[in-house]
């Protein structure tokens, strides 16, 4: 029988890796795009927003995201393992998510009121409320957007993405120039979320009048809660920095810190996520054969880490010329934060694919360690770094924590999986070096004298000369990794351009 399986997915392998090489493209072209648009609806946040409103988001963020994590329940993880019966199982997962989803937002509203006194802030509670109708809305998409994944409609998934990001960002900034402050910010979720019920539905209508079997409720809780709790612990991770500036820290001051973070994180989120996106449908069709599984992650992670690394490495470096060029001294406070967390959070990025690795090999336990264990850990760091340093130690507590406990779990799960030590340090050593003496000389050739008091100048020194050194440094070093790189470009543009021709 596991013969049998191995060549079955041995055939379907060619159709995977196409089917893969597609999605990158389109999640590739999606990131570009929402970088783009997240880089420029944050300059207009910015000028049109006070740090307080950013702080006062950042507070609310800390119960919603939390929240949250109710939604789905992990059901879209385990849903997707079943991709050849998914219909039959469409019922039970489509109540059982709308319930949590209803569960979250009473739960969001009702903990609004304690949220508000514990940070001292009242306008929390109506904040909290307007992101928490969001909630049983976004349920509605879960079942069709695991069908869409299932199907590996990269193309489709890119499309509403881009427009997400691009709503968000263009509601986001109308709310604030009439004057809604931090509203600006929550009142988006819960029109987003009923655009994206209407829009997954159309594409991908669930089986939702099939009768949910209370064993299929039982498979989905008992499969679901590990990867809940998983998840949960992650949430409360990310939110783990706010909790504590909210305690120690002035809401102008969370503010910059929720403004450094929000920029900061951008390159790693998209790359990241669009990754994971295309390749946990294929990991997961890839379970019968552990070898290729395995090969299909380990050349995802070595991407991933060449492509991320140079692009948070020049956002560091160009934080404080940049910011001081666009704004002035207004935001200048929120410089240290970026390049700390610019520093040290692309080494969270091939966690993410190592994290879709165990999902797809129905590894939730192993996963719910990892998340148990950096719980404790996280909150050490930060506690520890909010004595020591207020919120620039929380910054450093974070960026030390990225560095090293992400890589650590990646480098758990790759070595179990047949990969050498020596592989896996170098995914973080080599592109983090190249681009580190890439960003080094665009700085030493903008510390020049010649552009002294002249932000512009250093902008585009550093900018220049980190596009130029970077690929020649890996062209020389990594000639392999150059080469996989500009194929994929190569591929991106050759199917853009018969897609544009086409239409």
């Amino acid at each position: 029988m596991t013969a049998v399986r191995a060549r079955d997915a041995g055939e379907a392998g060619k159709d995977l890796s196409r089917a893969a090489t597609s999605g990158f493209v389109w999640l590739l072209v999606q990131s570009f795009a929402a970088r783009g648009i997240g880089f420029f609806s944050q300059l207009i946040l910015a000028r049109l927003l006070l740090p307080a409103d950013f702080g006062a988001i950042g507070l609310a963020y800390t119960v919603t995201g939390v929240a949250n994590s109710l939604v789905s329940f992990g059901v879209d993880d385990v849903l997707l393992q079943r991709q050849k019966s998914i219909r039959w199982w469409s019922t039970p997962a489509f109540w059982l998510c709308l319930g949590l989803g209803t569960l979250g937002m009473v739960v969001m509203i009702a903990a609004a009121p304690f949220a508000a006194r514990w940070y001292h802030a009242p306008e929390l509670v109506g904040l909290i409320a307007a992101i928490a109708v969001a909630t049983p809305l976004r349920t509605l998409a879960t079942v069709p957007a695991v069908r869409i994944r299932a199907e590996m409609d990269f193309r489709f998934l890119a499309t509403f993405n881009t427009f997400d990001i691009f709503a968000l960002q263009v509601l986001t900034i109308v709310f604030a120039a009439c004057g809604l402050g931090a509203y600006s910010f929550a009142i988006p979720f819960p029109i987003l979320a009923a655009v994206r019920a209407v829009w997954f539905w159309r594409r991908s209508p669930p089986e939702i009048r099939n009768r949910a079997r209370v064993v299929q409720l039982r498979y989905l809780m008992s499969n679901s809660s590990v990867v809940f709790l998983t998840k949960t612990l992650i949430e409360i991770v990310n939110q783990g920095d706010y909790i504590v500036l909210g305690l120690i820290a002035s809401q102008s001051i969370v503010g910059f810190y929720f403004f450094a973070f929000r920029f900061s994180v951008q390159p790693v989120r998209m790359l990241a996520g669009n990754f994971t996106n295309v390749l946990f449908p294929a990991l997961a069709q890839l379970r019968y054969d552990p070898a290729r599984q395995t090969q299909a992650a380990v050349k995802a992670c070595r991407l991933l880490a060449f492509l991320v690394m140079p692009f948070c490495f020049l956002q560091a470096a160009l934080a404080r010329p940049g910011l001081h060029l666009l704004f002035g001294e207004r935001w200048m406070d929120a410089v240290p934060y970026v390049q700390i967390l610019s520093i040290g959070l692309p080494f969270d990025a091939i966690s993410w694919i190592t994290g879709a690795l165990l999902s797809a090999r129905r590894e939730f336990r192993r996963a719910f360690v990892y998340a148990l264990v950096s719980t404790p850990a996280f909150f050490g760091l930060v506690l520890l770094g909010a004595w020591l340093g207020q919120a620039m130690g929380v910054a450093i507590a974070v960026g030390v924590y990225y560095f090293v406990y992400p890589p650590a779990t990646s480098f758990l799960v790759l070595c179990k999986s047949g990969v050498s030590w020596r592989a896996v340090v170098d995914f973080y050593l080599s592109p983090s070096a190249l681009a580190a003496v890439a960003v080094g000389l665009g700085q030493l050739g903008a510390a020049s004298s010649a552009f002294a008091g002249h932000d512009f100048a250093q902008c585009m020194v550093i900018g220049v000369a980190c596009c130029v050194a970077y690929p020649a440094l890996v062209f020389v070093f990594k000639r392999d990794m150059f080469e996989q790189i500009a194929q994929r470009f190569r591929n991106m543009s050759g199917k853009l351009g018969r897609k544009l021709s086409a239409a």
